[in-house]
């Protein structure tokens, strides 16, 4: 509203502190982060390839890219895990969440609302049923964390 002649807003406390938090989650420069993702996508690739689809999510879920200016490495990261998704069959996708820790089904849940909420780019079919098997193996918990956590992929 223009009547406003004070940004209240700025003076939120919890505001200023989620600003601070968001400005400093990566330490390391978009071409070094860039450099990191296609590094790790040779590795997913080649685990895809041998049939090692727990290897490969677990190498494409490690250590994804959070902070200010990494929207291309958070786009091809996000990218990686979703030609992994896609390379799954279905009836291995539960053994697959099984062999991940909380943190990557965590970070996995990520994902696939990354790619809900992009469905010319992801086949929604195929991260609904990932969903529902992360639900099964996490809980409500997982989802629960996942939209209360402020790093977003």
């Amino acid at each position: 509203m223009a009547h406003r002649k004070l940004a209240i807003d700025a003076l939120d406390a919890e505001h200023q502190q989620m600003t601070e938090q968001l400005q400093f989650l990566s330490t390391r420069s978009a071409s070094e982060v860039g450099a990191m993702v296609e590094q790790k996508a040779g590795a997913v690739r080649a685990a895809i390839t041998r049939g090692s689809s727990v290897e490969a999510l677990e190498r494409a879920l490690a250590d994804p890219p959070y902070g200010r200016g990494l929207e291309q490495a958070q786009a091809a990261n996000a990218q990686l895990v979703g030609e992994v998704l896609m390379a799954t069959r279905a009836q291995d996708i539960a053994g697959v969440i099984a062999g991940l820790s909380e943190d990557d089904r965590d970070a996995l849940l990520k994902y696939v609302y990354h790619g809900l909420a992009r469905p010319a780019a992801f086949n929604c079919g195929v991260l609904l049923s990932w969903h529902e098997r992360v639900v099964e193996a996490g809980g409500l918990g997982s989802i629960v964390r996942v939209l209360s956590d402020r790093r977003t992929v």
